[in-house]
């Protein structure tokens, strides 16, 4: 995401509107130069939050970034759009073209119709125009804004793109509390015993703070990780590591590790909300029964308990912090409680989704138009359906 939420916001009503269209959308290039993320959009409210991130090279913005020149697009289909919300929003036509700044590549911008439309060389020129301006002031805040730096730190530590592991079919989301940065973070590492660690946390408060313990906690997670294979051991002594060095800072954090076949995953809590599994033999998600486990930063001496989780072909893990069920204020919504919540997202997450998708459905379903008063960290570990041979 940027920093400077509110006048791109407004930058992209603007091109709506000088260019006619039903839709305008901002994406951009991930610190790993690999993926796009979503970072605003016109059109859509706001469930363009949960907008497909697309590698650079895939699907329409992935060519148009690959390419580096503006493309056309008439024919919207799973294939030459990625993002299931603009094919279920019905747009039938769209014209993309890349932002580029003084560093090279920004983002993608692009602008779809929900009728047939045959876009001229003068659409072009002003798309073109439009994102000069985007890149022009992306540029200038990434030069003198210190809370940008701050967040490229953040968004360094979280990068779109998780690694690739033979195996599984993993996906990530992460957005950032409007206007401000929190201590949300997830994490997915290969151990050298050929174990895959798991993480996601959750550090109490928002702000360069929070962040930055979020960091800490991260690196001390996985240094923890590579002396000691049961969760369990591994959050016992970050938490100690914690009260100890750092007993101003609480933190909620659910660990697991699992080794191919990925048949059977092995997971420990510290407070932080029970992940979610769809499974093939069941029409919704649902909640992972384990024991909740004391916080991080309470009591040094405090013990929790590994549990396992069996993962057939084909089944998916949902790990989540509590900004995707929670609100804590502003507009009011018809669904105010966090169970409510859950339930949506228990019935947007589906085993027969590859982990991309049901990243989109979670975050689209669980948001709905919400505004994000907390932050929102989501990752789906999914073990692939087993091919026939």
């Amino acid at each position: 995401m940027i920093a400077d939420v509110g006048s791109v916001q407004s930058m992209l009503d603007s091109v709506r509107v000088v260019m006619g269209s039903d839709t305008a959308t901002l994406l951009l290039l991930d610190e790993t130069g690999t993926v796009l993320e979503p970072a605003a959009s016109s059109g859509l409210g706001r469930r363009w939050r949960g907008a497909t991130h697309v590698p650079v090279g895939s699907g329409f913005a992935g060519r148009v970034a690959a390419e580096r020149s503006p493309v056309m697009l008439d024919e919207i289909n799973e294939v030459s759009v990625l993002n299931p919300i603009l094919r279920d929003f019905g747009v039938q036509g769209l014209l993309g073209v890349p932002v580029v700044g003084t560093a090279g590549l920004l983002g993608v911008l692009h602008v779809g119709c929900l009728m047939r439309r045959t876009f001229t060389p003068q659409d072009v020129e002003r798309l073109e125009d439009a994102a000069a301006e985007i890149a022009r002031r992306l540029s200038e805040r990434a030069e003198d804004d210190a809370h940008l730096a701050a967040l490229a730190l953040q968004r360094s530590l979280l990068p779109a793109a998780p690694p690739a592991i033979d195996g599984l079919d993993l996906a990530v989301r992460y957005l950032p509390a409007e206007g401000d940065l929190g201590g949300d973070w997830y994490d997915i590492f290969t151990l050298p015993s050929g174990m895959v660690g798991v993480v996601m946390g959750d550090v109490e408060g928002h702000g360069l703070r929070s962040a930055i313990a979020m960091g800490r906690l991260r690196s001390a997670l996985r240094a923890y990780a590579l002396d000691y294979e049961d969760p369990e051991e591994v959050l016992h002594r970050l938490d100690r590591k914690l009260c100890y060095f750092e007993s101003d800072i609480c933190a909620t954090v659910v660990y697991a590790v699992s080794e191919p076949p990925f048949d059977v995953v092995t997971v420990c809590r510290a407070g932080h909300p029970a992940p979610l599994v769809a499974r093939s033999s069941q029409p919704f998600a649902e909640v992972v029964g384990l024991s909740t486990g004391l916080l991080l930063g309470v009591d040094a001496e405090h013990r929790r308990q590994s549990e396992t989780v069996a993962l057939a072909p084909g089944d998916a893990l949902a790990f989540y912090t509590d900004g995707l069920i929670e609100r804590r204020g502003g507009t009011a919504s018809h669904l105010d409680q966090p169970l409510d919540r859950l339930e949506l997202v228990r019935r947007a997450f589906r085993a027969g989704d590859n982990a991309e998708t049901a990243c989109s459905r979670i975050i689209a379903e669980g948001l709905g138009d919400d505004s994000v008063e907390d932050d929102v960290a989501l990752l789906v570990v999914r073990r692939p359906p087993e091919q026939p041979t």
